[in-house]
């Protein structure tokens, strides 16, 4: 039988996973009343404490202490506590994971540090059609002479790059960005632990939706935005992690005041701290840390397997509803349909999706697009329910009946 709007809402009100979250969800800022929010591209729900975090350090911190805050409140120690408080929703130790940085920036710092590790091995392994950054990243450390650069199409081609044994480091993105398709970390892992490199990964879109088992998995290193599902706002500092084994195996590729061993020494030489503090560089980004700490008191509450449970009952519905009420038209899913291989957004393909997405936007649906015909959906699990789902699918239907997102005025382009 069809899914119909009752039926939704009898997940939200019986879903074990929903009723263990919500009164989690129920601490971010709904939005603009009358939006259903399902933007997989940048800037996760608001908690509602964001706004005070940050009015206490622009008043008690920067305006009355200044100086003196540096010692009486918690700045330094942030980049430490913000990682520590996210660590298990990606299966890591606590004192592993540090809060910095960007993702672009964490990946030059991480990259340059498995060359190191596993000179003379000099190849990067990754993938062609990886988020741009992430490859501009890598080419801008081969045109120094500092690497060789290796692509593969799939993840099916990693054995055989791996065969000429020169590889230092595979650097693999979780989830695509476009389709959402997520890879085994586990089984990649292992692969390119036998080869004998290291394995880097980007969690931007797998981190805070779905789980993540890096020690489990025995990967190696990794890196994430704090700005999509893990809700640290606009232009929120990264994270990356260390596994343990080498935390201490190399010097940073960037060496800053705030990695070494003894940060106010003011020491002539550098020697760089124990473990992920070594990555720290420069000053912590207060008042975007204040802004991640809100969020990040709500993730020490969270269990990452109901996290998990609710997103795939979230996803598995939305997929069925377009299957139910778009087979008319030629949307095309082309996320996998197993949620072990689907990361945090489904992901339709549509010749006009960029259109269609700012149709959707004016009519108080927010999605995202990405070229050449990916129509998004961001699937928040603290914050997104079934109802919702049911309500965005009929206002698409309702665009496709009516056309109208073929008129002009979404030619425009948009972020």
């Amino acid at each position: 039988m069809p899914l119909t709007l009752a039926d939704c809402m009898h997940l939200d009100a019986h879903d074990p996973s929903h009723i263990r979250l919500a009164q989690v969800g129920d601490r971010f800022d709904p939005g603009t009343p009358g939006t259903l929010y399902f933007d997989a591209n940048s800037i996760g729900p608001m908690p509602r404490m964001a706004p005070l975090k940050m009015q206490t350090v622009l008043q008690d911190g920067w305006a009355k202490a200044r100086r003196r805050s540096w010692n009486e409140l918690d700045w330094l120690e942030q980049p430490r506590t913000l990682g520590a408080s996210m660590a298990h929703l990606i299966g890591a130790g606590s004192n592993d994971v540090r809060v910095t940085d960007t993702t672009s920036i964490n990946q030059y710092k991480l990259l340059r540090y498995a060359l190191s590790v596993a000179a003379p091995r000099r190849v990067i392994v990754l993938e062609r059609h990886v988020f741009p950054s992430n490859r501009y990243v890598a080419e801008a450390i081969a045109r120094e002479h500092l690497a060789e650069l290796r692509f593969i199409d799939d993840a099916s081609d990693l054995r055989a790059a791996l065969a000429p044994q020169d590889v230092a480091v595979v650097a693999l993105s979780h989830v695509d960005y476009r389709s959402s398709t997520r890879l085994d970390m586990a089984a990649l892992n292992r692969c390119i632990r036998e080869a004998g490199a290291m394995s880097l990964w980007d969690l931007s879109h797998s981190a805070g939706a779905v789980a993540i088992a890096l020690v489990q998995s025995e990967a190696d290193l990794a890196v994430g935005c704090g700005y999509k599902y893990l809700c640290g706002g606009p232009g929120a500092p990264a994270f990356l992690y260390i596994h343990p084994r080498w935390a201490d195996a190399a010097w940073p590729a960037i060496s800053g005041w705030m990695g070494h061993a003894d940060t106010f020494a003011f020491e002539p030489n550098y020697r760089p701290g124990a473990g992920a503090d070594r990555f720290l560089v420069g000053t912590p980004a207060v008042l975007a840390n204040a802004a991640f700490s809100a969020a990040a008191e709500l993730w020490r509450e969270v269990d990452p397997l109901a996290l998990d449970q609710r997103h795939r009952s979230l996803t598995d519905t939305l997929i069925q509803l377009f299957d139910e009420q778009c087979a008319a038209w030629p949307l095309h899913l082309s996320s996998p349909r197993s949620h072990a291989q689907r990361g945090g957004h489904v992901a339709l393909q549509f010749d006009g999706a960029a259109a269609l997405a700012q149709a959707l936007v004016e009519q108080g649906v927010i999605v995202s697009s990405r070229k050449p015909d990916a129509l998004r959906w961001g699937v928040h699990p603290l914050t997104t329910n079934h109802q919702q789902l049911w309500s965005a699918v009929q206002v698409l239907r309702q665009l496709l009946i009516s056309g109208s997102w073929q008129d002009t005025r979404f030619e425009r382009p948009m972020v």
